[in-house]
């Protein structure tokens, strides 16, 4: 086998490798509430947003602020900190709603900020089960570990069914 051939084999089998092991992984959109780490699956995120003006919708649940009209639409946010802890959020220049896309609706969270984006291996990925001892526990789908940080991985379809009264 000439040395042409072996390095065309090579390239081959590493870029067979590499696609492989990117079916292995992952990829989370991270956020802080509260300084605790949660993450929302990358392909569900449709953007991320400044906080805006939202405009407060009488007789809902108290942790959907309102709603917002991106580009004609309207769209439902949620204080996910109100949710999770009882209090109210404060909105700070780090602040972000990232807009979640969710068998054809949108919804927005707003958090106190938005951290990164993470790749982990499916392997650190460890689903939760009902009794959970956290009073969130039902809007988390699984936990991961990146780096030093511990991520809570929100299942979005949770957090549609509270919001669809609204819509």
């Amino acid at each position: 086998m000439d040395q042409e051939t072996l390095l065309t084999s090579l390239a081959e089998k590493t870029k067979m490798e590499q696609e492989s092991d990117l079916g292995d992984l992952e990829q989370f959109l991270t956020f802080t509430i509260e300084k605790e780490f949660f993450g929302i699956r990358l392909l569900l995120v449709h953007e991320i947003l400044k906080p805006v003006l939202i405009t407060r919708i009488p007789n809902v649940d108290d942790y959907i602020l309102g709603v917002i009209n991106l580009r004609g639409e309207i769209i439902p946010i949620v204080d996910l900190k109100k949710r999770f802890h009882g209090t109210d959020s404060e909105i700070f220049p780090v602040s972000r709603i990232i807009v979640i896309m969710l068998d054809e609706k949108r919804i927005g969270v707003l958090v106190d900020e938005v951290k990164q984006v993470v790749k982990i291996q499916k392997d650190f990925i460890s689903y939760t089960t009902d009794d959970l001892s956290l009073n969130y526990s039902k809007m988390v789908e699984s936990v991961s570990r990146y780096e030093d940080h511990l991520i809570l991985n929100l299942d979005l379809e949770q957090i549609v069914d509270f919001v669809s009264s609204v819509k």
